[in-house]
């Protein structure tokens, strides 16, 4: 039964892979789940951690792809973020009984930017730089009867990106680097219920190796703030000017796959503030 586990597992875990590379490589949003709740996974730790020292060490990657996100600009028309990559690999700590998760984020960001000023098209391409974030998630309440956890989650990031390429009018142009800019800082408050499902007793989710999922939805509002400035070698630049979201409500539903008691994988999708979908894998140490 343990083979059989294992190799379904490794079968689920292939599928996820293929599914990652798969998908569009673009993303400017921030995922809430992975994992949704304070206390999954809820097993001893691949490394015995939480069984032999009661340690809740999680280390998790999340994937972020974004398909439109609409941006307001005080001096532009048009704005958007067309596409971007967020790569973060994150590291929590369980607090009070698990109730209480606070979480620091690194990895990668490669963004693209368009504005339309005055009555030309301006698009902006960043390198791939540093990344990083920071935040808490909590428990606020669990129901018992129907058995609901609601959560609440505080997340804020940031980017400073040189620029790697800009376009005037269609024509891509050479950007002066030192004097051009890309810096994005965004957060988000999220509230979610999440419920947790055995499944274990299934024949097809056993073959695959699940043991529970923890499907969950919620709300969350967001906002961002930043600098994009394109400058030519002529000395001739393009500012969009104030950078903020232009929608702030969201709604975002995802779920939680538990292939074994310490490992999970998530996949979560938003709507209305942006159209987006993320993927990712969390371990407890």
């Amino acid at each position: 039964m343990i083979k059989k586990r294992r190799g379904g597992l490794l079968l689920l875990l292939g599928f996820f892979l293929i599914l990652l590379l798969s998908l569009p490589i673009i993303g400017f949003t921030a995922p809430v789940g992975n994992p949704a709740t304070t206390d999954v996974p809820k097993g001893p730790g691949v490394f015995s951690m939480k069984q032999d020292k009661n340690l809740s060490i999680k280390t998790a990657v999340d994937f972020d792809f974004l398909f439109d996100k609409k941006i307001h600009a005080d001096a532009a028309t048009n704005t958007k973020f067309t596409s971007a990559q967020w790569y973060m690999v994150r590291l929590s700590y369980g607090m009070f009984n698990e109730r209480v998760e606070p979480y620091i984020k690194l990895g990668m960001a490669h963004i693209k930017s368009q504005w339309t000023e005055g009555a030309t098209d301006i698009k902006l391409e960043s390198d791939n730089g540093f990344a990083w974030g920071l935040g808490t998630k909590a428990l606020i309440y669990n129901l018992e009867k129907p058995k609901v956890k609601f959560i609440g989650d505080l997340f804020y990031r940031m980017a400073d990106l040189d620029v790697e390429k800009g376009y005037v009018a269609g024509t891509q142009v050479t950007p002066t680097k030192s004097k051009s800019k890309f810096a994005i800082r965004e957060w988000q408050f999220a509230l979610l219920a999440a419920t947790e499902i055995d499944v274990s007793g299934s024949g097809r989710t056993e073959a695959l190796g699940v043991s529970k999922i923890v499907p969950y939805a919620g709300i969350k509002y967001s906002d961002l703030s930043g600098r994009l400035r394109l400058t030519q070698s002529d000395a001739t630049f393009f500012n969009p000017g104030k950078l903020e979201a232009e929608h702030n409500i969201g709604i975002f539903a995802g779920c939680d796959i538990l292939g074994t008691d310490s490992v999970l994988l998530n996949v979560e999708g938003r709507l209305i503030d942006e159209t987006a979908l993320s993927a990712g894998m969390a371990v407890l140490f």
